[in-house]
């Protein structure tokens, strides 16, 4: 509420799952950028803690905008799908 009050419309939230977690569980996220490598490395870090997703069905939905190749990686752009209740 306080950076919208100063104008601000846009945030780039980079901060780790916890705080990832948070502003979706505070329903503060309308778009995700993510980036995909062609490496498997197995096991890793959760990428949302605490934002109140446990099941499949509690999962974000994302509608995919834009795929850009960068070198071998893939930057993916997506807006959250509303769900229906």
């Amino acid at each position: 509420a306080a950076l919208h009050a100063r104008g601000v419309r846009s945030v780039l939230l980079e901060g780790g799952a916890t705080l990832a977690g948070a502003f979706v569980a505070a329903g503060a996220v309308d778009r995700v950028v993510g980036y995909l490598a062609p490496a498997l490395l197995g096991a890793g870090p959760a990428v949302l803690t605490g934002g109140g997703i446990t099941t499949i069905t509690d999962a974000l939905r994302l509608d995919v905008r834009e795929i850009v190749r960068i070198g071998p990686d893939l930057r993916i752009t997506a807006t959250l799908v509303a769900k229906e209740h």
